[in-house]
């Protein structure tokens, strides 16, 4: 009997059958392979997937038969742990290339269980040395590894790596391999894999590797090994890429470029090939020949040409060229369209390489010319093939302003126009300025020499008043003043709707659709994208994100249509949804409900409406200010326009421009028709307009602005974190210019009284005259309450105080006189700016000498040097704005704190930051964890207690990191870096005895989230891996939340998740207690195990993606636009409320953000610059004094907020925030010595005072209200309005136009009086009421946030004046009021009817067939064999019946 037979028929037809499917699915899936073949893995990069694909079609062209499996590394990240280790154990050789970043998280581990010879090139170290061969590690050492895998090959290729061999003979078959793939190109490779094969016995010969030239470059259609003869008919373009641009799509993409470079701007085009290092700067050099011909150089090489030990001599040769560095880009890992629906535009890990890293050879103007295109699978080895498209946008881009560029370097000075823009935000009279910038000082200067360089200039002013003068008439935004703007309208410039209109309508469609209709305009656009790209999931995540954003929105305001927009948008995502189903078409009726949305009143939910709408317009125009001198234009930027729409402030939205805005840009670039703009000083607002980071996009309201004209940037030195998101998003290139002078604080006034006692004091001590002692000290204790000194003593000792357990009364004399000698101290080492500086303007010998005793020279050779560079910056500024508006070459250079880092000398230079690869450094880290240390010591915490940081770039910018590294060791966590200090990760370091993990909470700055994403990321992580130290106690004491725990923990990513899990009891670990109990809370609300568990590991907070701002700032200078504080904490609460981290970048969380900060006890802020405190500036306030005025709200009592100080490393120190506040207000802005040196520069002085103090002490004011106090408004009026110390300040600032600055600062203190912070006298408060009043009624409103038409003030003041004091201040406000728009709000979808647009419906009908006819060409491929085995199967099948019904007769049969 056969085995067979044992079954019953039925049996055998299904075991039959099942053995007939297995064999046709083998079939469909393609020839078996038989399993004696040794297999060939090959991990490469995804940028080389092309060069392998094509190697392994020519290996198997003449080599048939032999198995080659490769991946890319996009394609590794995607897959689980246990098919990579399926993939590494199945191979008999597994080889790698080019592997960096997440790849070795994501290889590391496989890599190691790997039985079979490995051997990795090119790629992150750590994973080079997993290169084995007969179970041995190839490498010996790091230090081996270091020495042999940077040995690149010299002019003499085999000579080189034949010594190398030599040197390294253990290490000969890794050098062998790594030689063929270091000779390039596709045969070379292919030839690696001969040799692969033959290291695994196979009986094949590879030939030797045949080196590529290092270099080569194309011109006309021709390659050439040495720079080819170029026609000297035409300017020069020359592309600097990698050698890998030969790829076809690569070269294809250099062949465009040429081709529109010489058809579309006249430009003869050259493309460079060069290998890394050695070649890139012998690329450069070549170059020298033709210098005078060159237009610009577009580097599309990453990191830095000419390599680690080329990089100085690439950029010294391109100061040599001296022509303009264009960054071009190739987006490799993303497809037009997912960039497009981006809010990044780069990922953070690209940005470091693609962006950062060539900055410090003097690119800029980061452009995207390529995308990722379609991904198609290599049918001989499976890696994933998506070369790179074309962006037609960013190409055409480049080339313009390749050609801009080169026209300002043939163009006659005389015949081009420049336009200088400058600011005036917020607006008004009293605020045209820049940080600590003389903007009329130095825009008179720039002008008289660009008069003295040949520009037309026309008739000049004759000094710096008579240009301001000018420009308080005609150039000044008033968008709240109707009456101004009308009589302004006779002398300033008018773009009728219709003449802007039709520019408009030429705008990308996201664009208008968000400019009239807002973010619901904006998403119908991308929607549309998607869904036309046939991209239905990349729709569907940009609905969710805009959705939940909205609902966040409509959640947090108070309207009647609340209720009814919330239902509309629930419409509208239903609508959206059935369209992305193809269950309906839905597209206009989304339009009507996006129109019914706009028209609720709600503001956030619409956009500007059509053209022009109510933002400096007079008569239905767009009014542009500005001033003409021959071909120079000088104006202000526009206005944002929630100066107009203040609710737009309590929205927690990316909002667009206004349309004078755009206007104002569209003047100057088709109108004027300016060669070149420049942005004077610290900062405009065109950088932080929205959409995304880096490589921006044709949609990108900065680009947009910036158009193709090329575009140069005084900034201060200083300012480098904010000068670097000027350089990205404002596509140009800086000029950075000197800080003012800074000084030791001197001590005055009754603060020099009390040194002088306290000396006198100690000069008596031990000595025998009791009674002078006594008296001495009676007069320190009397000068210390008239100075209120005892608040800020008592709070500064109460560490101290604390452990000797008595109260700042019971401290004896030698203690306190100790202590108010400390104080006193401190406040001399502090520096102040004396003056503001004048762009290109000379030092004096005074002001050398200050900058240079406060700079602490070692010695006399190096004061010298300084001095060198300090007297030649002005110089240096100058000539390089003249450089930029003559196409040339700015050259690059650090930028940073000058006293702080001297290399940031000279100025003129073109900053580059750090790359955020490298942070936090390790300097930045041993600073980090010494006040960590101290903060532990020093500030005590409840148990059930966080802790809250607040993040800045431009603090990381200037210290590397520190305050990131505080975070990470107040949780117990800290770096790991590779030799070439470049942040590999993390690692939890072991608790000293009594230490905990602190549970931290890290709040952002939006520009922190653009510059060091990648850090927001690593902190995120961070939190995570404290979770992580007591997983196993959680999963032990609270078994139910084993699952929210396992979701919580899933980011890591850990390939054996239980070997990471730490015991740490909760005591230890107050992070990890907290996420139980918040975890067992929101299980308790029916949240999800998933929900539960993100949610409550949630740490790191920051604006919504393309928002920047706490916005408390932006309403503090609004004071009619709220009344009660806690307006501004749900302010704070809603922009900030949005969680970064693996689960959602830029998700808003603000419930949970709210439940985060209700547990906050104590704040941190760091200070690393010698110029910047806590008053000069407003992100001080609107960051921490934000955070600080939030966990107010919600636990009723402020937190304890300490300042860090670290400007200088060897003195670094905590503060409570409350005596680092009055210690900078008595050092710096009641001291005479400030305010003198600013009166010397007029208005911008007078306005320094006013803007950049009064206003951000306001700031403070309503934040921390205990914190400033009636102390404070008190001591502000005796200096700067009775003159306490006789400057002549009150005359001052009433002359000529500084009286708007005073009219404005009266202004505030009359807003602090009205709204209680203030308890001012009767009499005080009517001085202040009748002298703004009789300001105003002569020289107008100033036009500041605090004296807006509508400011419930300017009534409060009637009966604080007399009868004709009121009604002439009220005819001043009546003139300045507007008409109120009557619009229809609407809150019903029925109210609603608009005819279907009948060319929408065809498109969309012609584009639903365009997808059918698409989705049967792809399946048409295989069709015919899924027929051939239907056939088969029905065939056999009814045979198979036929056999079983015959069996079964033959079983009924007698016989």
């Amino acid at each position: 009997m056969t085995r067979l037979s044992v079954f019953c028929p039925q049996q055998r037809l299904w075991l039959f059958l099942t053995l007939l499917l297995t064999l046709l699915l083998s079939l469909l899936a393609g020839p078996a392979r038989a399993s004696d073949t040794p297999e060939l893995l090959v991990l490469v990069s995804q940028r080389n997937a092309e060069t392998i694909a094509e190697a392994v079609s020519r290996f198997h062209q003449r080599h048939p038969g032999y198995r080659i499996t490769a991946r890319s590394d996009s394609q590794l990240w995607e897959l689980p742990p246990a098919e990579i280790d399926a993939l590494i154990q199945r191979a008999d050789l597994v080889v790698g290339m080019g592997l960096f970043g997440a790849s070795v998280n994501v290889l590391e581990p496989s890599l190691k269980r790997a039985s079979a010879p490995v051997l990795i090139m090119n790629s992150d170290h750590r994973l080079i040395r997993l290169s084995q061969l007969n179970r041995q590690p190839v490498f010996d050492s790091a230090e081996q590894l270091q020495d042999i895998a940077g040995t690149q090959p010299s002019k003499d290729f085999d000579t080189t790596l034949d010594e190398l061999a030599a040197r390294y003979p253990r290490q000969a078959p890794w050098i062998a391999a790594r030689r063929y793939w270091q000779a390039g190109g596709i045969d070379n490779t292919r030839e690696l894999f001969v040799w692969a094969f033959e290291q695994l016995g196979a009986k094949l010969h590879a030939a030797p590797p045949r080196p590529q030239p290092r270099l080569r470059w194309q011109y006309a259609d021709k390659t050439y090994t040495q720079l080819p003869e170029i026609a000297s008919d035409k300017p020069l373009l020359v592309v600097l890429d990698h050698a890998g641009g030969d790829r076809p799509a690569d070269s294809a993409l250099l062949d465009q470029l040429c081709q529109q470079a010489l058809a579309e701007q006249q430009l003869h085009c050259l493309s460079g090939l060069a290998y890394w290092g050695q070649a890139g700067v012998e690329a450069v050099q070549a170059l020298l020949p033709v210098k005078t011909r060159l237009a610009a150089v577009v580097m599309l090489q990453d990191f830095v040409m000419g390599g680690g030990e080329g990089r100085e001599t690439v950029t010294d040769t391109l100061r040599q060229l001296n022509a303009p560095v264009i960054k071009a880009i190739k987006s490799r890992d993303r497809s037009a369209l997912e960039r497009q629906l981006s809010s990044d535009g780069l990922a953070d890990d690209k940005v470091y390489y693609q962006v950062a890293m060539p900055e410090l050879q003097g690119a800029s103007q980061p452009l995207v010319i390529a995308a990722a295109g379609e991904a198609q699978a290599d049918p001989l080895s499976g890696i994933r093939i998506q070369a790179i498209q074309p962006v037609p946008d960013g190409i055409a881009a480049v080339i313009n302003r390749a050609a801009n560029w080169q026209r300002l370097q043939h163009k006659n000075n005389a015949d081009k126009r420049v336009a200088l823009i400058y600011y005036n935000h917020p607006p008004g009279r009293h605020n045209i300025g820049a940080d600590n910038l003389d903007v009329p000082a130095s825009l008179w200067r720039i002008l008289q020499r660009l008069k003295a360089e040949g520009y037309n200039t026309g008739t000049l002013p004759g000094s710096p008043e008579a240009l301001l003068n000018q420009m308080q008439k005609k150039g000044i935004n008033l968008p709240n003043d109707a009456g101004a703007l009308a009589a302004m309208s006779d002398d300033v410039l008018h773009m009728s709707s219709s003449r802007y209109q039709q520019w408009f309508a030429t705008l990308p469609d996201s664009i208008q659709r968000e400019m009239v209709d807002g973010p619901f305009g904006l998403l119908h656009s991308q929607l549309n994208a998607a869904v036309n790209a046939d991209q239905p999931e990349l729709a569907r995540d940009a609905l969710a994100h805009t959705v939940e954003e909205m609902r966040h929105l409509l959640e947090g305001v108070n309207h009647p249509a609340r209720d009814r927009a919330l239902a509309l948008l629930e419409q509208l995502e239903s609508c959206y949804q059935q369209t992305l189903d193809a269950k309906a078409n839905c597209w206009q009726e989304a339009e009507t409900l996006i129109t019914a949305l706009r028209k609720t009143g709600i503001e956030g939910l619409g956009g500007w409406g059509p053209a022009p709408g109510t933002v400096m317009t007079h008569q239905g125009e767009l009014l542009l200010p500005g001033l003409r001198f021959g071909n120079i234009f000088i104006g202000p930027q526009p206005p944002r326009g929630w100066e107009i729409n203040e609710e737009l402030l309590h929205a927690n939205l990316a909002f667009p421009p206004p349309h004078q805005y755009l206007a104002f840009y569209h003047y100057l670039r088709d109108d004027f028709q300016a060669d070149a703009l420049v942005h004077l000083g610290r900062h405009s607002t065109y950088e932080f307009l929205p959409r995304r980071s880096v490589g921006l996009a044709e949609d990108d309201y900065s680009r947009l602005i910036a158009g193709d004209l090329p575009g140069i940037y005084p900034y201060i030195v200083d300012g480098v974190g904010e000068g670097i998101q000027a350089k990205r998003r404002g596509l140009a290139v800086m000029v950075d210019h000197l800080t003012p002078p800074l000084a030791h604080t001197p001590l005055y006034d009754e603060l020099l009284k009390l040194r002088q006692l306290v000396e006198s004091f100690e000069a008596l001590h031990g000595g025998d005259n009791q009674a002078l002692s006594d008296r001495l000290m009676a007069q320190i204790r009397d000068k210390l309450t008239a100075l209120e000194l005892k608040d800020e003593l008592a709070e500064a000792m109460s560490a101290e105080l604390a452990v000797m357990g008595i109260s700042f009364e019971q401290v004896d004399d030698d203690m306190l006189v100790h202590e108010v000698g400390h104080y006193l101290t401190s406040l001399q080492e502090r520096f102040m700016p004396l003056g503001l500086h004048v762009f290109g303007s000379p030092w004096s010998d005074d002001a050398l000498s200050m900058m240079l005793s406060s700079m602490a020279p070692d010695s006399q050779q190096q004061r010298r040097g300084w001095q060198a560079l300090l007297a030649g910056s002005p110089d240096a500024e100058m000539q390089a704005l003249l450089a930029g508006l003559n196409g040339e070459f700015i050259a690059p250079g650090p930028g940073n704190d000058p006293i702080r880092s001297p290399d940031a000398l000279p100025t003129g230079r073109n900053f580059y930051a750090l790359d955020n690869s490298l942070i936090p450094s390790p300097a930045a880290w041993e600073l980090g964890r010494e006040m960590a240390a101290s903060a532990r010591a020093n500030n005590p915490q409840n148990q059930d207690k966080r802790e809250a940081l607040i993040l800045w770039a431009s603090d990381v910018v200037r210290d590397e990191g520190v305050m990131i590294a505080f975070g990470l060791d107040m949780l117990g966590l800290q770096p790991v870096w590779n030799s070439r200090g470049l942040v590999t990760g993390l690692e939890r370091r072991a608790l000293t005895e009594g230490e905990v993990r602190r549970d931290t909470v890290f709040t952002t700055s939006g520009l922190f989230r653009d510059l060091y994403s990648r850090q927001m990321r690593l902190l995120n992580r961070a939190t995570l891996m404290a979770l992580e130290a007591s997983a196993n106690t959680i999963i032990r004491d609270y078994p139910a939340l084993t699952l929210s725990l396992q979701n919580a923990l899933e980011p890591l990513q850990r390939e054996a998740p239980r070997a990471f899990y730490g015991s740490e009891n909760l005591q230890q670990n107050q992070l990890a207690a907290h996420w139980v109990k918040d975890a067992r809370a929101l299980l308790t609300q029916g949240r999800s195990d998933s929900d539960a568990g993100q949610l409550a590991s949630l740490r790191v907070f920051g604006d919504a993606p393309g928002s920047y701002g706490a916005g408390v700032n932006r309403l503090v200078e609004r004071s009619g636009a709220w009344q009660q504080r806690s307006e501004l904490a749900d302010i704070y609460l809603r922009r900030l409320g949005h969680s970064y981290g693996a689960n959602g970048f830029g998700r808003p969380v603000e419930a949970q953000f709210r439940q985060v900060l209700s547990q906050v006890e104590n704040t941190y802020m760091g200070r690393s610059s010698n110029l910047y405190g806590l008053i000069d500036n407003n992100d001080a306030f609107d960051y921490l004094g934000g955070l600080s005025l939030a966990v107010e709200t919600l636990t009723g009592s402020a937190p304890n907020n300490y300042v860090l100080h670290h400007a200088d490393p060897n003195d670094i120190h905590a503060e409570p925030l409350s005596t680092a506040l009055r210690s900078e207000l008595r050092g710096r802005f009641l001291n005479p010595a400030w305010l003198q040196a600013l009166m010397e520069h007029g208005y911008a002085g007078a306005r320094t005072m006013g803007s950049e103090f009064l206003e951000y002490l306001w700031g403070w004011q309503v934040t921390n209200p205990t914190l400033v106090g009636d102390w404070a408004w008190e001591e502000v009026k005796d200096v700067y309005v009775d003159d306490r110390y006789q400057l002549g300040l009150n005359d001052f600032l009433e002359q000529g136009h500084n009286v708007h600055v005073k009219s404005n600062m009266l202004a505030i203190m009359l807003v602090a009086i009205q709204k209680g912070f203030w308890q001012a006298d009767a009499a005080t408060t009517e001085s202040l009421a009748q002298s703004f009043a009789q300001l105003v009624a002569e020289n107008g409103l100033p036009g500041s946030g605090h004296t807006a038409p509508d400011h419930p003030m300017l009534p409060w003041l009637e009966d604080k004046l007399s009868a004709e004091q009121w009604q002439a201040l009220k005819a001043v406000i009546d003139s300045a009021r507007h008409d109120p728009d009557k619009a229809q709000t609407l809150t019903r979808i029925t109210e609603l009817s608009e005819t279907p647009d009948r060319d929408t419906h065809a498109e969309q009908a012609q584009h639903s067939g365009q997808q059918s006819e698409t989705a049967e060409q792809e399946n048409s491929d295989r069709q015919w064999q899924w027929w051939l085995a239907a056939i088969l199967l029905l065939t056999l099948s009814a045979g198979f019946y036929r056999a079983v019904r015959q069996s079964r007769g033959k079983q009924g049969d007698p016989s």
